[in-house]
């Protein structure tokens, strides 16, 4: 397995299904589906931390520019709540 240092890269482009990372666009080598481009910011972006609540305890280990690129649409899908 590679590893691809998040810091080293303007952008990284993850395959939305098995998380495989890379450092160019195309299809991911493991399922074939088509990488996502994902821009997660300097070493020291408040965005690479993970999601936390007041008290400061951590939500999800997922960090902030990960949450808001993979679950911000699927909230624009979600139905009213009532």
């Amino acid at each position: 397995m590679t590893r691809v240092d998040p810091g080293a890269f303007d952008a990284l482009y993850l395959c939305e299904r098995c998380l495989l990372a890379g450092d160019a666009p195309g299809p991911c080598p493991r399922c074939g589906r088509e990488r996502l481009i994902c821009r997660p910011g300097t070493p020291d972006d408040p965005g690479r931390r993970p999601l936390m609540n007041a008290a400061g305890d951590v939500q999800t280990r997922a960090p902030l520019w990960w949450l808001k690129h993979s679950v911000a649409p699927l909230i624009g899908r979600l139905p009213p709540v009532n």
